[in-house]
């Protein structure tokens, strides 16, 4: 029923630039039948590659960085410190591996997005009631499980769904990754994918396309231009090696001899230079050098390329290859500013709502199991409880005193508001006012004088 819409349409999954390049067809089948190949090429290029490391490690940096934190939505302030106290605690306890923390794992769960299309996470419970995550390789979502179970059951590449309402109700995952070899079967042994509930698995990609079931990596667009860029530096560099050979050929119209010395095999003699050398030939003997064909101008191509492969993953040229020689305060701006926006949609879109909303779901009901949440105000909505404000990290000033400015002008001009503009780079206002009220009540008993305003917008301590 599926397997007939799994065509290999994908150029960075087609084994030819133009081949079965189609004029019109189904995306999502491009994706199901490409996807698992570009993942695999994806991570050799994000493993052995330069630009390939940089792209993976740049996405989860920029989108995640140091965490996505969560701020309760309770109106009560004790009971909403509370909840960020125990919060705070339980990241520690987070991976079930022990080797990472919550915010660490949401780090590899864009990392595993940007490369393998997709993040796959199962939950857990410790010894003492504790929920925890544990990392899966993607590729463990069993992929060759496609059939109809059931008139209300089917199952899509390990996804298996509702008929009527067409959500995810389970997931069929093998339960140890060995590694995969083409076609998608496991190296050394089979192993049967067992069926996991959909409530015990995050399951975390960029839907495309309408009907999307697994996630496409991120580098699909460019491991095609990248493959190509790999041949243009191998190239450049055999040119170069061939150039510093500073290969000659001797013409000798007589068949005398040479006046260099070397080493004879049949009819050829090798010979070779040292620095310094200088030789007198015969009058019939004459040396000529070979002259490599000129490139063109392959850096310009080079740079053009890279630009078009940071595009293709949503970077800026300068965040892919660290060369800011060309860009000044207007258009580092205007990048970052176009770079921020693919992050923040992302972030919201996918990272909060498939990822850190059903973390805080979970690590809500486990507070009502431990009996400091009332389970009546966790199922009302208007306790607050059940939601929490994700905050991404703040985002690095391109200028400090200009953005500061423009943000103050913005507040006197009633354009936004304080919460909105500290929220906007990563904090809590709540916790901002608390911490200077704090400041404020330490100099006060120490009898520490405030700082004057200095008119360039800066401060000094007043005699």
């Amino acid at each position: 029923m599926f397997r007939s819409l799994f065509k290999r349409q994908l150029d960075a999954a087609s084994p030819r630039r133009f081949a079965g390049r189609p004029v019109s067809g189904d995306s999502k089948a491009w994706i199901y039948g490409g996807a698992e190949i570009v993942s695999a090429r994806a991570q050799h290029y994000a493993l052995n590659n330069p630009h390939g490391a940089k792209m993976a490690q740049a996405l989860s940096d920029q989108i995640v960085g140091a965490g996505i934190k969560p701020v309760a939505q309770v109106e009560a302030e004790n009971q909403r410190r509370a909840l960020h106290r125990a919060f705070a605690a339980w990241t520690d306890l987070t991976d079930a591996t022990g080797r990472a923390d919550f915010y660490a794992l949401q780090h590899q769960a864009v990392r595993d997005m940007a490369v393998c299309g997709e993040a796959l996470f199962v939950w857990s419970v410790a010894a003492d009631g504790t929920p925890q995550l544990t990392r899966l390789n993607p590729e463990q979502l069993a992929r060759d499980v496609t059939k109809v179970i059931s008139p209300s059951r089917y199952v899509v590449q390990g996804v298996e769904f509702d008929s009527l309402t067409g959500a995810p109700v389970a997931y069929h995952i093998r339960p140890a990754y060995v590694g995969t070899g083409r076609g998608g079967s496991l190296a050394g042994g089979f192993h049967a994918p067992e069926r996991f509930p959909a409530s015990e698995i995050i399951h975390m990609f960029r839907p495309l396309v309408a009907g999307q079931v697994r996630g496409l990596s991120f580098f699909a667009p460019i491991l095609l231009t990248a493959h190509e860029l790999d041949q243009l530096q191998d190239a450049l560099l055999v040119r170069a090696k061939v150039a510093a050979l500073h290969a000659g050929f001797i013409y000798d119209a007589d068949g005398s001899g040479t006046a260099y010395s070397g080493t004879k095999t049949g009819e050829t003699l090798e010979v070779s230079l040292k620095p310094g050398t200088m030789s007198v030939l015969p009058p019939s003997k004459r040396v000529e050098f070979s002259d490599p064909p000129d490139s063109g101008d392959a850096p310009a191509l080079a740079t053009h390329t890279l630009r078009a492969m940071a595009a293709g993953v949503g970077l800026t040229y300068e965040q892919l290859t660290g060369d800011y020689s060309q860009v000044n305060y207007s258009s580092a701006r205007a990048g970052l500013l176009e770079h921020r926006r693919f992050c923040e949609a992302v972030q919201h879109h996918v990272v909060v709502f498939q990822f850190c909303r059903p973390v805080w779901d979970r690590f809500m009901r486990w507070q009502v199991m431990q009996g400091k949440v009332s389970a009546r105000a966790y199922l009302d909505p208007a306790s607050g409880l059940s939601a929490a404000k994700w905050l991404p990290p703040s985002w690095p000033w391109v200028d400090p005193l200009k953005d500061a400015r423009a943000a103050i002008m913005e507040m006197d001009a009633n354009l936004r508001s304080r919460s909105d503009i500290i929220a906007e780079r990563g904090y809590d206002a709540e916790e901002i006012d608390r911490q200077i009220a704090a400041d404020r009540a330490r100099a006060d008993a120490l009898k520490i004088a405030p700082a004057a305003p200095v008119p360039n917008g800066g401060t000094a301590n007043a005699a």
